[in-house]
């Protein structure tokens, strides 16, 4: 499966907390309206908080939401509302979409990384820890997948990005994922294929495309899934912040002896 074939933008706005779950499409004015109404109707004196408060949620977002590959040729933003309980004991159940988009794979994503949410500091009533349900909406911009990366700008950065364990760790993990293709073989076809990518700000690969002539018989192809498959590296960073970044990687092609 192909994950971050896309640029991930997440925004996450202030948490809104909600009493009542709408199962109707609203539009997103009547959405908003009816967050608002379910905030003043809320009774707590003190709200739930994520560790470390409203930016640690945002990066523990950013960085554990898995987004699908979708063949899109505009730029969209989903927003997502998403219903949760954050019981007395701080943890997080009973999550749901409370309006499920089209894109179902992403929905289905963003449940399970509420699956696996830290505990909370719970809501508080007259002194003692209570159950609340809560709603955050989301907007997720999910990017052109149509678009090759050297089309995309990115900064100058102070730090180069880095593989896991080096050069040694990244010359294994292509070997150890190389399915040598079977045209090529047959046909007696060797040679190196050059594949560009962004590295995102939390590490994952993006946007991979082959750049240079194309050799065929099955080689770009190949090389562009063993990119895809590859787990987080170390994003670049600029000025002490992590940053999305191109990269190259030229992946080799010899024939078996």
């Amino acid at each position: 499966m192909r994950f971050l074939s896309i640029v991930l933008c997440l925004f996450v706005y202030f948490p809104v907390f909600a009493q009542n779950q709408d199962s109707i499409p609203l539009s997103p004015a009547e959405m908003k309206e009816a967050l608002e109404q379910e905030l003043i109707a809320l009774k707590a004196d003190v709200l739930p908080q994520f560790p470390g408060g409203p930016r640690n949620m945002e990066a523990w977002l950013f960085n554990n939401l898995n987004v699908p590959y979708f063949d899109l040729r505009e730029d969209t933003i989903v927003s997502v509302y998403v219903d949760f309980t954050v019981e007395h004991t701080g943890y997080v159940t009973g999550t749901k979409i409370r309006y499920p988009s089209s894109f179902k794979q992403l929905d289905k994503e963003i449940l399970a990384m509420f699956s696996r949410m830290p505990k909370w500091k719970p809501g508080f009533l007259n002194g003692k820890p209570v159950d609340l349900n809560l709603t955050i909406p989301l907007n997720v911009q999910l990017g052109n997948s149509m678009r090759k990366p050297y089309n995309m700008p990115t900064p100058e950065v102070s730090r180069l990005p880095q593989y896991n364990g080096g050069g040694k760790a990244l010359a294994y993990f292509i070997k150890s994922n190389m399915k040598y293709p079977k045209e090529a073989k047959s046909a007696g076809i060797s040679g190196a294929v050059t594949v560009e990518f962004l590295i995102l700000a939390n590490g994952r690969v993006d946007r991979t495309a082959t750049i240079g002539n194309a050799i065929g018989y099955g080689l770009e192809e190949e090389a562009t899934r063993i990119v895809e498959k590859m787990p987080k590296w170390i994003p670049a960073e600029l000025d002490g912040k992590k940053v999305s970044s191109k990269h190259q990687l030229i992946i080799r092609f010899e024939l078996p002896k």
